[in-house]
């Protein structure tokens, strides 16, 4: 059994005097596979060290031990041939110290007992390292070898010859069985306590009292884990139940508890040791160690930073409450957990708060948060106050770190915070300042409209959105997009995507899917990211680009793997959708968007039919940019052209094949480039469209201003005359003319 115990020196507020807290292992397991449980009572013991002692003190730990404690081992080596050298203590330890001599390593703090890593730190040659634990008795260094240079270890369970005086004590088991007024006599003061919460706390001692290892469930707190959490709120929790002591001059003492000797009236003149016995089994706690003179006040802390703070919009789901984080809500209750139903109009922010403490003292910061107003959403500000005790493994010393997630009005808020140390004696330090009003990145990809088809005449271009399919809704912006005054941006596709022949070296393995190969032949590769790689008969989606190196990544296709390629010739090809390919042309309000888009876009008149292609992306919120939405491609046709002057038909002969040779004469002089159509009877030309066909030679252009000529395969009439319809139509490119008409009679070869 190991029994934990901590001191403060003499807090001169109400209740004056030396202030200790101790842990005791309640829920360590027996003999006989039950809980120990709440010991009876405590002893609590003091002794003088020799004033000698003050001269030799040790500046590096959070508490205070003379030097002369401290053991030290020399220097330690750790060879490089293993990614991983471990040293072993002769026994668990509360401290480590030493200075690195090495490369950059990852040192490790471990207790093998428990499996535990109690702390970590990433040093570089030169360091000075101190890490404190439960029972470090493992010492872990990552890296390519160093030396622990004058490693010095704390054992606080050594023996150190103290002549310990009881002075108190604590009736711990009865604690549980008496009212609030009995308990309260322990701190002389009214208590911050409720009957009603210390009811809780009875109920709570109970309940974990009666309950057996085979209770709890695994990734749930026990119940001896939720009491000692309530008792852990405040100094002043831990002495109204038993767990706590103040050396200090009182009127009177608990009837739970009994006084040994004379409290000090007064801060000692020397150094005061302190421990605590279970009085039944004689174990005794570490001794804790306080310095003749009033303690210093805490640290102001640093000012708070947000890291990475981002905001989303919340689709439908469900998240946990800010109390199922490392942060608990000053004036919450830690064992009252509930969940939060988020809609789809709801903001919820993600980020890590830091705070530099100052003071190895203190627990953790009591933080005072601002959420800004949102003009958007018309909210007012809001104040949030909780407290953040985290201290991990990895956390830099005197570092302080959580995430924070909550909900906010709106993405335009900004927030701001400041924080004062606290520490386990109820004591708070003065504020920091604030920190700067920090935005919120906001996350977000709304995708725009799709649209089924597109057209361009007269310089108009008109996109028509598809309809909603049977049991589909519309598509609608959402809430950032319609409370931001989001606008559909159009643009249209004005430059071809780039392509390079190129070479490329062997594809190389990069982890996660992902290949690596050197390109030669081609710059500014990274205007080939989003597009693709064809090398070795595969072609890969390029990711990445720096210098002329590319990543890629591999598809599933069966018969295909990036690896399979190596050094050759391979062709790059760039995103159809990459941004530099394509120009604004409009916007329109996202909110009310019609079914039918029109707008100008005066293009020219193109040779022949052309193609433009039109994409949509939404902004909104300050000019962000959603994600592209699909391609809409629409056709444009050239400027119609004159429709020819009249004209006259003349047989000239049949050929070989039937076929009929004729002469069209133009009534009056044109140029250009023209077509020769025929049909059997009379035709209009609309009709002529239809059941028409051409002549053998299509597209010729006029002779002499005057003259065309063509082979037509007309049907030759053997006994009646019989008429056709002969048409003429100008073209150019894909334009076309309207047709003119002339109705010929073909005369029969049997009058």
């Amino acid at each position: 059994m190991t029994i934990y115990l901590s001191a403060l020196g003499w807090v001169p507020d109400a209740p004056a005097g030396n202030r200790l807290r101790w842990h005791y292992p309640v829920q360590e397991i027996g003999a006989e596979g039950s809980y120990r449980g709440l010991p009876r009572s405590i002893i609590v013991e003091r002794a003088l060290l020799d004033s000698r002692e003050l001269r030799q003190f040790r500046q590096a730990s959070s508490a205070d031990y003379p030097a002369n404690w401290w053991q030290l081992h020399g220097d330690i080596h750790f060879g490089p041939l293993l990614p991983a050298s471990e040293h072993r203590l002769s026994g668990p330890v509360q401290a480590v110290s030493f200075t690195w001599r090495g490369t950059e390593a990852r040192i490790l703090f471990a207790n093998s007992q428990t499996g535990r890593t109690e702390a970590a730190r990433t040093v570089g040659n030169g360091d000075s390292v101190y890490a404190e634990g439960l029972g470090i008795d493992t010492i872990v260094a990552i890296g390519e070898g160093g030396t622990l240079e004058k490693l010095q270890t704390l054992d606080l369970f050594r023996d150190f010859g103290l002549d310990w005086e009881r002075i108190a004590e604590i009736g711990v088991e009865a604690t549980y069985d008496s009212d609030l007024s009995t308990a309260a006599e322990r701190y002389g003061l009214p208590p911050t306590l409720g009957d009603r919460e210390w009811e809780d706390v009875v109920r709570h001692a109970k309940a974990a009292q009666a309950s057996a290892p085979s209770d709890d469930q695994h990734g749930e707190p026990s119940s001896w884990d939720s009491f000692l959490t309530l008792l852990g709120l405040r100094w002043e929790y831990a002495l109204l139940g038993g767990f706590a002591y103040y050396d200090g001059p009182r009127d009177r003492m608990s009837p739970l508890d009994q006084l040994l000797a004379d409290p000090l009236k007064e801060p000692a003149k020397t150094l005061v040791a302190y421990r605590v016995v279970d009085a039944d089994t004689g174990e005794a706690s570490n001794p804790a160690v306080v310095r003749p003179a009033i303690a210093p006040p805490l640290g102001v802390p640093g000012i708070p930073q947000y890291l990475n703070p981002q905001v989303r919009l919340v689709e439908f789901g469900t998240g946990a409450s800010e109390a199922a984080s490392a942060i608990a809500p000053i004036g919450s209750s830690p064992y009252k957990f509930r969940q939060l139903e988020f809609g789809t109009d709801r903001y919820q922010t993600r980020m890590t708060l830091t705070v530099d403490q100052s003071d190895p003292r203190a627990l953790g910061v009591e933080v005072e948060e601002v959420v800004g107003q949102s003009s958007i959403a018309g909210s007012a500000e809001r104040h949030t106050a909780y407290h953040l005790r985290t201290r991990r493994p990895e956390d830099p010393p005197l570092r302080l770190s959580a995430a924070r997630s909550f909900e906010v009005a709106f993405p335009d808020v900004r927030l701001s915070a400041r924080a004062r140390a606290v520490d386990g004696w109820d004591r708070v330090s003065g504020y920091s300042a604030w920190s700067p009003e920090t935005p919120l990145q906001l996350i977000h990809h709304p995708s725009p409209p799709a649209f089924e088809s597109a057209a361009c005449e007269s310089g108009t271009t008109t996109l028509v959105r598809r309809a909603p399919a049977p049991g589909e809704s519309d598509w609608e912006p959402d809430d950032v997009v319609r409370r931001s005054n989001g606008l559909l941006n159009i643009y249209r596709q004005t430059k071809s995507p780039r392509s390079a022949s190129v070479t490329v070296s062997g594809a190389v393995p990069a982890g996660g899917g992902l290949y690596r190969t050197v390109v030669a032949g081609a710059s500014a590769l990274e205007d080939f990211i989003g597009g693709t790689l064809s090398a070795g008969g595969i072609t890969e989606t390029i990711v990445a680009a720096s210098g002329n190196e590319v990543l890629i990544r591999a598809s599933d296709n069966a018969g295909s793997s990036a690896d399979a390629f190596g050094p050759g010739s391979a062709r790059l090809v760039q995103d159809m959708k990459h941004p530099a390919l394509w120009t604004k042309i409009t916007h329109f309000p996202a909110i009310e968007l019609p079914d039918r888009l029109v707008f100008d876009d005066p293009l020219p008149a193109p040779d022949g039919v052309a193609v433009h292609s039109y994409m949509a992306r939404l902004s909104f919120f300050g000019g962000q940019i959603g994600p592209q939405g699909g391609i809409v491609r629409a056709l444009h046709y050239p400027a119609a052209l004159q429709t020819p002057p009249p004209f006259t038909v003349e047989l000239l002969g049949i050929d070989f094949y039937h076929r009929t040779l004729l002469k069209v004469r133009f009534e009056s002089e044109t140029a250009g480039t023209y077509t020769v159509w025929w049909t059997d009877g009379a035709a209009t030309a609309a009709e002529l469209v239809l059941r028409g066909s051409t002549g053998l030679h299509p597209a010729q252009p006029v002779q002499n201003k005057r003259y065309l000529y063509d082979t037509l395969p007309l049907p030759i009439p053997q006994n009646v005359d019989r008429l056709v319809t002969i048409g003429v139509q100008r073209v150019s490119g894909g334009a076309q003319s309207d047709f003119a008409t002339i109705q010929v009679a073909l005369p029969a070869l049997i009058a």
